[in-house]
């Protein structure tokens, strides 16, 4: 009894060990066959693995095993290894798969055939196992046998619906195109509800398709299923959702009327169009989208919302034009005016509100009547805290045109007060700080800058980030600020749309310190003018004066690029090809160099 208790102890005790070795040891061993298998040292590796994997029992580390003995050539080793699991595992035939690849990397083609067919013959009509005796193939890259796999598994099954989502993903790894859609396609007709997958799987091979050899299969097979599978709307969807990827959005617009139409719905997927289609600058797009909503009539529930959507095109359309003239203002000033007397809740939405207030101000000298009506919108009770300091932000950048920049200070000062740490409060601070830089209180204005680089909106502590540097780099030199001065009162009349003006200002700072190094800057304040007013020449002008004149400061790549896109819209592509090779060479490491190396491709097309 006590030899019995002793031999019992001494079990325990060796087992207890092993189970330490494995839990202390396991880690490091792993690690280190791993680094050996990347360094191609298969000898060292095989024998970790092989330890690991009598260990654990890991099927990960006996794969990397038969691996490392496949690398050196002992197959007879490897065939060895795997019949000895296959007589521990019966069930598991992906170890049958695995000794038909030994076979084959050992050159005994005919084994490895009798084998994989062997793997097909023993199928079950069990679709977790099809798929898994599938995977195994496709882990050999024998897709080949992995489509037979999920072809003999539907037929067992006697479902021919099946798999179709991952035969397709078999064909996507060849590169079949014609296959793959083929089975995307066949999935949607037998259920159109898996359109949201089949959009994920079909985008990700659209970025793997470098030569666009998808597009026409993908566009001719969805038309061809549109005309034989009429009841089936979600082709009509995936071919929509097709022509936004590639930013086609005009045609993506005829499928989604139709949509629209068949499925007698309320405009929603219109309306998400038309607001891609303006992210993306195609406004024609978004009015016809927003038309189509409106003309549904008012009783739509989207009807308040695409009014509002064309409204709001609009005014982005006429701001993103360079040249626009104030009859085009009033042409819209005109539709918000008449949107407000048919609306009886549309000077609740704020945003319309601000952007009909801003039109009459900046645009139309009319600010007295812009800030009678923000104030009496403020008046009014039941606003959001988000609504007022919307409404206020606008009220305070009318004040500031106006010159009445105290009040503009005290209002943004409320907005920041009463929104502490979110993007509002920040853009109101940032704000803040400008006013002090154009009333030439740049010490201060920079203080109120350099607080807010830690912003957490990124474009406002870009913003600050830009604007503070720009006051350090300026008057390091220049100690009583006269320059820099003069640049912020130049600023300030171009946003009071003074621009004749603030060209006499840059043109007094370029007289009076010449070779200052607020010159490039200048200049490019003098671009941005003269192409506001339609002047192209001058504007390439004075870009050219930057790349010419100022080729080390930091705005010589930036008016390079701004050139050569100004250039490619004049239709002289040679010289716009100039100038963004000039960046690739000379400018490697601007953050231009990847614009202009694909601005360049595209050209050469």
């Amino acid at each position: 009894m006590k030899k019995f208790i002793v031999s019992f102890l001494v079990l325990i005790s060796f087992l207890g060990s092993e189970y330490s070795y494995s839990q202390n040891n396991i880690q490091t061993e792993s690690q280190l066959a791993f680094n050996y298998f990347r360094d191609k040292e298969y000898r060292p590796a095989s024998s970790l693995f092989f330890n690991l994997h009598k260990i654990t029992r890991s099927r990960t580390y006996f794969n990397y095993y038969i691996d490392c003995l496949i690398q050196l050539e002992d197959y007879q080793e490897a065939e060895k290894s795997i019949k000895k699991e296959i007589k521990k595992n019966p069930d598991d035939r992906s170890f049958l798969i695995d000794l038909g690849f030994v076979y084959q990397m050992a050159g005994e083609s005919d084994q490895s055939l009798a084998q994989y067919n062997q793997v097909l013959k023993k199928m079950v009509p069990v679709r977790s196992e099809i798929t898994s005796i599938a995977n195994a193939f496709v882990r050999k890259r024998e897709y080949e046998f992995a489509v037979k796999t999920y072809h003999i598994g539907r037929k067992i099954m006697n479902q021919e619906h099946l798999f179709h989502m991952e035969l397709a993903t078999i064909f996507l790894s060849q590169r079949d195109f014609e296959k793959m859609v083929a089975e995307y396609l066949l999935a949607l007709s037998v259920d159109p509800t898996q359109i949201k997958t089949v959009e994920n799987h079909l985008q990700s091979a659209l970025l793997q398709d470098i030569n666009s050899s998808l597009d026409p299969i993908l566009k001719n097979q969805l038309l061809q299923k549109i005309q034989t599978e009429t009841e089936n709307i979600s082709f009509k969807e995936l071919l929509q959702w097709y022509f936004m990827q590639k930013k086609q959005f005009q045609a993506a617009f005829t499928q989604a009327r139709s949509i629209d139409l068949i499925g007698k719905e309320d405009g929603s997927r219109l309306l998400s169009l038309a607001s891609t289609a303006r992210t993306n600058d195609d406004f024609k797009t978004a009015l016809e989208c927003y038309q189509h909503v409106v003309d549904k009539g008012s009783s739509s529930p989207n009807y308040l919302n695409a009014r509002v959507g064309d409204l709001e095109t609009r005014y982005l359309l006429l701001q993103k034009q360079n040249s626009t003239s104030k009859s085009d203002w009033i042409e819209l000033s005109g539709r918000y005016k008449k949107f407000f007397s048919e609306e009886n809740t549309a000077l609740q939405n704020s945003s319309v509100l601000i952007q009909y207030a801003h039109i009459n101000s900046f645009f139309l000298n009319q600010s007295a009547e812009s800030i009678e009506l923000l104030e009496k919108a403020l008046a009014s009770s039941g606003l959001s805290q988000q609504n007022r300091s919307e409404l206020k932000l606008e009220l305070a950048d009318i004040k500031l045109f106006t010159n009445e920049k105290w009040d503009a200070i005290l209002l943004y000062s409320q907005i920041e007060k009463s929104n502490k740490n979110n993007t509002i409060g920040f853009e109101a601070k940032f704000k803040k700080a400008k006013v002090s830089y154009f009333m030439g209180e740049l010490k201060w204005a920079k203080a109120q800058l350099d607080a807010l680089k830690g912003s957490t909106s990124k474009l406002i502590a870009n913003d600050a980030i830009f604007l503070s540097q720009l006051i350090s780099d300026n008057t390091t030199l220049d100690t009583s600020y006269t320059a820099m001065k003069i640049y912020a009162e130049a600023e300030f009349l171009m946003y009071q749309r003074k621009d004749s003006l603030a060209l006499l200002k840059l043109d007094e700072l370029l007289k009076n310190h010449p070779g200052h190094s607020l010159t490039d800057e200048v200049y490019f304040l003098k671009y941005e003018i003269f192409i506001k007013a339609n002047k192209t020449e001058k504007a390439l002008l004075a870009l050219s004066k930057i790349i010419e004149e100022h080729p080390y400061e930091t705005l010589a790549p930036k008016a390079l690029f701004t050139q050569g896109e100004l250039l490619q819209k004049l239709n002289e592509t040679e010289k716009a090809m100039e100038n963004y090779k000039n960046i690739v060479t000379e400018y490697s490491d601007s953050i231009y160099s990847v614009e202009a190396r694909k601005k360049l491709n595209d050209l050469r097309k």
